[in-house]
């Protein structure tokens, strides 16, 4: 699936590696984990796209172009400048920052 021209958000998104279960397996473009943002009750998923198809690693921040699903029930929350949680249903793995909002 190509997400350059879908995504909704442009994101540094940051792999724990001090969380009780970490990654530890990597992660790659296509990724599609819950995204909890404060404003909103529910996870949100999305598929993130890198700029490269190598493995990531709990410990690496790198810059994800992320497509939600469900965007039209959260576009009014997400901002630039807004951070959330990267998870796995209730296991957080990361989190992330918006840099910029597209769509």
């Amino acid at each position: 699936m190509d997400l350059e021209s879908m995504h909704n958000i442009v994101a540094d998104i940051t792999f724990s590696d001090d969380v009780p279960e970490p990654k530890v397996k990597g992660v790659r473009s296509g990724y599609a984990p819950h995204h909890k943002f404060s404003e909103v009750d529910w996870l949100a998923s999305g598929f993130h796209e890198y700029q490269d198809e190598i493995l990531h690693f709990p410990g690496e921040t790198i810059e994800a172009k992320i497509r939600f699903v469900s965007w039209e029930h959260l576009r009014d929350f997400v901002k630039p400048g807004v951070s959330f949680e990267v998870r796995e249903l209730h296991r957080v793995v990361g989190t992330g920052l918006v840099k910029e909002v597209s769509g």
